[in-house]
């Protein structure tokens, strides 16, 4: 019991570790099998990166807006009892969440930007090995697909939060 505990804690990191680490892997392997000439598809698919955090952040905001609305139409059901103190507690939670995965993605849009500002910045004189710029422009992948790993998070919010709003709905219609 104790060990399916632990595992369903560590589940869900250990896949988003390994999933980082095998695209960070897949990239360089590309671009070490194409000489460097994959190297011109991964900039296009990292010059995404802005509008994947644009989207997040107003999906973000959309996601907070609706669940705080269902906030309210819990709230307004009747008596605080237990189910509806336990359905607002888990609300506030999906709401940090959403606000916490906002800034997360913020944050690798920021690291993935200084990445690219690092290889931008030193000459290729003072590059300290062949396949540098290879390496970085796998790591700023794997930034990248850890990005839409947290976009997905915020979908799946979305979807939780609909789902709360059908079960208040119909638990309102079954009053009347």
């Amino acid at each position: 019991m104790l060990l399916s505990k632990i595992w369903k804690r560590i589940k869900k990191p250990i896949f988003v570790g390994l999933s980082i680490l095998a695209s960070i892997f897949a990239c360089f392997l590309i671009l070490h099998i194409t000489y460097g000439s994959a190297e011109i598809i991964f900039s296009e698919i990292l010059s995404s990166f802005s509008a994947v955090v644009i989207f997040c952040t107003t999906l973000s905001v959309v996601i907070f807006n609706y669940i705080d609305n269902i906030s309210k139409d819990i709230f307004a059901l009747g008596p605080k009892n237990h189910k509806i103190g336990k359905a607002l507690e888990s609300l506030s939670s999906l709401k940090k969440e959403v606000v916490v995965n906002a800034c997360f993605i913020l944050a690798l849009l920021i690291i993935e930007l200084a990445a690219r500002g690092l290889t931008k910045s030193i000459s290729p004189e003072n590059i300290p090995f062949e396949s540098f710029n290879w390496v970085v422009m796998s790591v700023r992948f794997g930034i990248f697909v850890l990005a839409i790993m947290a976009v997905s998070e915020q979908i799946r919010g979305l979807l939780v939060a609909i789902e709360y709003r059908n079960v208040i709905h119909a638990g309102k219609s079954s009053k009347k």
